[in-house]
């Protein structure tokens, strides 16, 4: 089994950018965490985000079948279309950054949402798609917490 066949770097590139924002958001701003009363849901919601990240970089090998037939055109489907959903993501990070919207954060969580669920989806990965659903729905939680006021 060769390194390539546990990494996947394709998606190890998009998790670096799906996380990065978020790290830059927590260094860069301060905010109320006492607006998150459900703990379990926060714990859901980190859980979710970094499952998620940890299995669209490495492969697993349990619940996985890799692309469906014909393998290469799937998986250039994929590398751009999760690319051009990666670059829709990055730039409304910099709307939110700027004006700190309602509607960008919501499209933020919704988008990078659709980018692990449809990756797990397209890959065939079971795990992948379903720790994306719980992503989500904590982000949604986190969400709607946030801009309660």
């Amino acid at each position: 089994m060769g390194f390539f066949d546990i990494v996947n770097i394709y998606g190890l590139v998009i998790s670096l950018m799906l996380a990065t924002p978020h790290i830059i958001y927590v260094k860069t701003h301060k905010y109320d965490k006492t607006v998150f009363t459900n703990r379990a849901m926060v714990y859901i919601d980190r859980a979710g985000r970094f499952f998620s990240l940890f299995l669209m970089s490495f492969n697993l090998g349990v619940l996985e079948e890799g692309f469906t037939e014909p393998k290469e055109l799937m998986e250039r489907f994929w590398i751009i279309t999760v690319g051009v959903l990666t670059l829709i993501y990055l730039l409304l990070w910099l709307l939110f950054f700027k004006t700190g919207s309602k509607g960008a954060a919501l499209a933020i969580t919704l988008v990078s949402a659709f980018i692990i669920i449809f990756s797990g989806i397209l890959q065939v990965k079971t795990l992948l798609m379903t720790a994306g659903i719980v992503y989500l729905i904590g982000e949604l939680y986190m969400f709607s917490r946030f801009f309660k006021q």
